[in-house]
């Protein structure tokens, strides 16, 4: 399976006022809601038909700011048709995704 780094969707703007926290409801990832302005770059997991399967949102810093799917959550990258030909980005190892999907808590989904 490849693992790719990307700074695609990173370019999330904070809500500034009540109406804009309001209307970014993210009901498919509701842990995700109010974290997506603190990623900048994504880490993907992608099967072997090339969609992808884990995500994980990492900060500037590289801290992770959240991970999907999970119990909770759907996941951003799943819930698009996107395909790993459609990103642009780097490889990452298996064992770098791992650990940093380690550090991020998340259990997958059964």
């Amino acid at each position: 399976m490849p693992y790719l780094r990307t700074e695609l969707a990173t370019d999330f703007p904070e809500p500034s006022n009540w109406w804009q926290r309001l209307t970014a409801m993210d009901t498919a990832n509701p842990s995700y809601r109010g974290k997506y302005h603190r990623i900048r770059c994504w880490l993907i997991e992608f099967d072997v038909d090339g969609n992808p399967g884990r995500e994980i949102g990492l900060d500037a810093q590289g801290a992770v700011v959240l991970a999907g799917p999970s119990k909770r959550d759907y996941g951003f990258w799943l819930d698009t048709n996107m395909r790993f030909a459609d990103f642009a980005g780097e490889s990452v190892t298996p064992e770098y995704f791992e650990r940093m999907w380690t550090a991020s808590g998340v259990s997958a989904p059964d």
